[in-house]
């Protein structure tokens, strides 16, 4: 892989995405003239780590990108790339099928596909797919918003606050703020897709 946050022509869809994740943390982490170190000591994560996300040599999982929004108080979405504009300036009303930025985490296994259409409003919504076996990982983690969920196809393992639900096709969730929470597939054949929608 190209240890660079800029991507290339010869570049895939996963390496492009995770060059696009480094790219704007990198520039929001100089905007706010923050070394690596101090980053880490906001979010808890290493500073190689944080420096690999940044270089595109890194999926960030779940939890990163959820520590990285809390530190920098920006939503989840801010991290996507950018989706290619819509026509007749309908951009801030709808996400097209083929224009929707995504983050691949390969580390998990995992797709997250933006569905909003404006970043920047306190309501944000995903289409997540988590392969079989996938998931966010064994620690739990938080997000001081709601967040509502639906299962649109395959089984879904989700723990909150140390209970665990099992949900099926048609299932649908909420998840109040601040509750410690992770999920993944357990079904070993079939992935999952969700929507997932979060209230900042």
């Amino acid at each position: 892989m190209n240890a660079r946050a800029a991507a290339s022509p010869g570049d895939s869809p996963a390496q492009a995405a995770e060059a696009a994740v480094g790219r704007k943390l990198r520039l929001l982490r100089r905007s706010r003239e923050l070394s690596l170190q101090a980053v880490a000591g906001m979010t808890g994560l290493s500073i190689g780590l944080l420096s690999q996300i940044e270089r595109g040599l890194s999926s960030p999982s779940v939890r990163n990108l959820v520590a990285l929004s809390n530190a920098f108080d920006v939503p989840m979405a801010w991290f996507f790339d950018e989706a290619v504009a819509a026509d007749d300036g309908e951009d801030s009303l709808v996400v097209r099928r083929e224009a929707r930025p995504r983050i691949a985490m390969h580390t998990t296994s995992m797709t997250k596909e933006l569905l909003s259409p404006d970043r920047t409003r306190p309501l944000q919504t995903f289409l997540i797919t988590v392969e079989p076996g996938g998931g966010t990982g064994e620690e739990p983690y938080s997000y001081p918003g709601e967040v509502n969920g639906y299962v649109l196809s395959g089984r879904l393992a989700l723990w909150l606050d140390g209970r665990r639900l099992l949900l099926r096709e048609g299932d649908s969730f909420a998840i109040p703020g601040d509750c410690p929470r992770r999920y993944g597939n357990p079904d070993p054949f079939q992935p999952t897709r969700l929507i997932w929608s979060i209230a900042r």
